[in-house]
């Protein structure tokens, strides 16, 4: 906690964890932010930011080359010039995720019992649905982290009993020093954020930074049929590994198909579980059988497990439920920012599909979705930057294909060309900052010009 007293802690860029760590740190240190947009795009972050906290906005000078402390904002890749000066000065960088850790080990003066998840894609559904699991059994549980609220707002919240569970991502992770879940989970990694990470070694051994901390009394749980989780070295990991699989496994946590059972087994545990989920494709399967190893390593009861799998709607923005219209499903998939996530929507759905795609691209190529859009899709509507990129990949498939420019354009272009039993699905596989502030409010605006109809 001494470390994060009277210095001069300088923060690189104005995203949501570091306006309210800045609030917090204000308390008892000098807080300096600089951030490259200009104010008038922050107006709604300045005015919660403490009064006291020095900013400058529009560019970078160095001034942040005196702080003693830097936190960059997430996003910020550590290539950023800024960030390398930073460096080269050998000043100490964080996230918003370790400074928290930190300040929580030392107010309760022990290590905080977390649940850390991470996966390229379902980090959300699971995060949430642990939460949920969790809350059905024990009092004082908090869920945390990119998922949308900081860890640093529950600082002053969580004590010596609290369960933490938190969602976290490859770009969090990347400044680890201290950071310890009891219980870490990679869910699964595909190529993603390779415009941050320069490569996909790189990405992986971001992800790997979860449990890099954890000893043989916590557990990492890992999905065991993914290529590129399969390319870490076991032999170098401390925690204990129950692995989870939609095949049959013969120790850890997987789905029998044949009975539509969930098992259980890791040592001298054995449980079967029996649960009816409302979220649909075999991903969200996964994403159950991560949970359930977490409720289960946690002691929570099955009959707590199974009645909260079977109650759970999924979460915002994930192959969401809009609205039904004279037959047509509108699908509300705003979350899936990358090739793979809308990969896997289209494999939950056996409907003809209008599939709306773009936004600003993320430097993957749309290759893999071919044989989906082919097997399933009526009509590709493009969006955003993206649109010309993504039109000279798909052009020579067998799909009819509309260049919208605007969300609202896709939707209405959708809805008069779609039939009774489609879907329309607006599942963008790209990054939503050419026309939206974030996935989220992409989300609300295709909601709202879905119930407008």
């Amino acid at each position: 906690m001494e470390r994060f007293i009277n210095k001069k802690i300088g923060l690189i860029g104005l995203g949501i964890s570091n306006l309210y760590l800045a609030n917090y740190l204000i308390k008892n240190n000098k807080v300096f932010i600089t951030e490259e947009l200009d104010e008038d795009k922050l107006k709604d972050r300045l005015d919660k930011l403490d009064r006291f906290v020095e900013y400058e906005c529009g560019s970078h000078s160095e001034k942040i080359l005196n702080s003693d402390i830097v936190v960059r904002s997430a996003g910020i890749p550590r290539h950023h010039i800024l960030v390398k000066k930073v460096l080269s000065k050998k000043i100490p960088v964080f996230t918003e995720l370790e400074i928290a850790f930190q300040i929580i080990k030392s107010k309760i003066n022990k290590i905080p019992k977390i649940v850390a998840i991470t996966g390229t894609n379902g980090k959300t559904t699971t995060t949430t649905l642990v939460g949920e699991i969790l809350s059905s059994y024990y009092s004082n549980v908090v869920v945390a982290g990119n998922i949308g609220v900081p860890l640093i707002n529950f600082v002053d919240k969580i004590n010596e009993d609290t369960i933490v569970v938190l969602e976290v991502s490859s770009y969090q992770l990347e400044d680890i020093v201290e950071f310890k879940p009891h219980i870490s989970c990679i869910l699964n990694i595909t190529e993603d954020h390779l415009e941050h990470h320069i490569s996909m070694e790189n990405y992986i051994l971001a992800k790997t930074k979860i449990f890099i901390n954890q000893t043989r009394d916590d557990f990492l749980i890992l999905k065991y049929d993914d290529e590129n989780i399969n390319k870490i070295d076991f032999k170098k990991i401390n925690p204990q590994i129950v692995f989870f699989s939609t095949k049959d496994l013969n120790e850890g946590c997987w789905w029998q198909k044949d009975t539509n059972k969930i098992i259980f087994k890791f040592k001298d545990f054995f449980e079967e579980f029996v649960v009816d989920p409302k979220i649909p494709g075999e991903h969200n399967i996964e994403n159950i059988l991560a949970s359930i190893c977490c409720g289960v390593l946690l002691n929570v009861p099955k009959k707590n497990i199974e009645r909260t799998i079977s109650e759970f709607k999924g979460v915002q923005h994930r192959l969401e439920f809009v609205r039904e219209i004279d037959g047509v499903v509108f699908i509300n998939d705003s979350k899936s920012t990358n090739v793979n996530s809308t990969y896997v929507a289209l494999k939950s759905f056996n409907s003809p599909i209008h599939l709306i795609l773009g936004g600003r691209d993320k430097g993957a190529p749309y290759t893999s979705l071919f044989s989906l859009i082919k097997e399933k899709v009526k009509t590709v509507l493009l969006i955003g930057e993206a649109t010309e990129i993504i039109y000279s990949q798909l052009k020579y498939l067998d799909v009819i294909i509309y260049k919208c420019e605007t969300l609202e354009n896709a939707v209405l272009k959708a809805r008069d060309v779609a039939k009774k039993g489609d879907i329309i699905l607006l599942s963008p596989a790209c990054a939503s900052f050419d026309q939206f502030k974030n996935f989220e409010h992409r989300g609300k605006v295709f909601k709202d010009i879905v119930n407008s109809l």
